[in-house]
């Protein structure tokens, strides 16, 4: 009976030993371009749970049981930093208590501190950013520069090795595979791009200053008033009337705001509207990588240079 039973327990620690090998990384990205990270670099290796969709203001955050459930497990958390998160996520951090994930810990990778922020566009001519801003700790949407995420693609690579060592040879090929394509991507766009550069146009909202400041084209005015505040028949008129006076050759708009702001604009002033995925994911051809998000946002964007609608 003795050597029947210690057969049975080894054959079942045989049998589980596997599963426990095969077990994969748990990432809670915050943003769909930090999930987006997380698979180019984790491949099959890691299960990613995200907490909005790219067709959702990332300002708006639902807090769901799903959402607390996977924090609460999770091995890995990888978000924007900066104070971004700060409405949501340090209270879901307080009521999961999931030691990986506190201050301190390799498991909380914040993009914020490994690169620089950018400062938001500025609403008119020599206005200063308000008090009170929204982005005060720069503009947190680091995805629209491939540069930085480039940096960021390594980072994540490394805090990924040191956390799971069993996949440490998947992550490190991955990283290297990621950071190589995405900087032979980036040159080869920036060429593709060139007669953007110096163009002046208009954004519904500060979402693109990065994608903007890497392809060299100026901001020259934004339809908000205030971030987050809906323009009034002033706002719209102002810009109507800057459309010829600064030469702006087309107007965008984010894949997860309503356009009808911008398209107002556009209809009387006759120039072209372009919706730009803002993130990885936010337009159907952009899909779910890095490469294909860049590859979308400029040829989107030259489609407007070229007086063209993207919607």
């Amino acid at each position: 009976m003795r050597r029947l039973l210690f057969g049975t327990i080894g054959l079942a620690l045989i049998v589980a030993a596997p599963q426990a090998a095969d077990a994969k990384l748990k990432v809670f990205a915050c943003f769909p371009e930090w999930e987006a990270l997380t698979k180019e670099i984790g491949g099959s290796s890691v299960e990613v749970f995200t907490a909005v969709s790219p067709l959702v203001n990332p300002d708006h955050v639902t807090v769901t049981p799903e959402l607390l459930a996977f924090l609460k497990t999770a091995d890995l958390l990888v978000c924007t930093g900066g104070g971004f998160e700060d409405e949501w996520l340090p209270a879901a951090l307080a009521r999961v208590q999931n030691p990986k994930l506190a201050e301190g810990q390799n498991g909380r990778f914040f993009a914020g501190d490994f690169v620089e922020t950018l400062e938001d566009d500025h609403h008119d001519e020599g206005e200063k950013k308000e008090e009170g801003h929204l982005h005060e700790g720069g503009n947190p949407h680091i995805q629209g520069d491939p540069y930085r995420i480039r940096t960021l693609g390594g980072q994540l690579g490394k805090r990924m090795i040191d956390i799971d060592q069993a996949d440490a040879a998947v992550y490190s090929a991955n990283t290297k595979k990621f950071v190589k394509e995405l900087g032979e991507l980036t040159k080869e766009l920036e060429k593709k791009a060139a007669a953007l550069q110096g163009v002046n146009i208009v954004a519904q909202h500060e979402h693109s200053v990065y994608l903007l400041a890497w392809l060299k084209i100026h901001s020259a005015g934004i339809v908000e008033p205030e971030v987050g505040i809906p323009p009034g028949p002033g706002d719209l008129a102002r810009i109507i009337e800057q459309v010829p006076r600064d030469n702006v050759k087309f107007v965008i708009h984010a894949a997860y705001e309503d356009p009808r702001p911008s398209k107002y604009v556009t209809d009387r002033a006759g120039i072209p509207l372009v919706k730009v995925p803002f993130t990885v994911g936010g337009t159907e051809a952009g899909g779910p990588t890095f490469a294909a998000f860049y590859r979308d946002s400029v040829d989107r964007l030259l489609d407007g240079l070229a007086g063209k609608d993207r919607p």
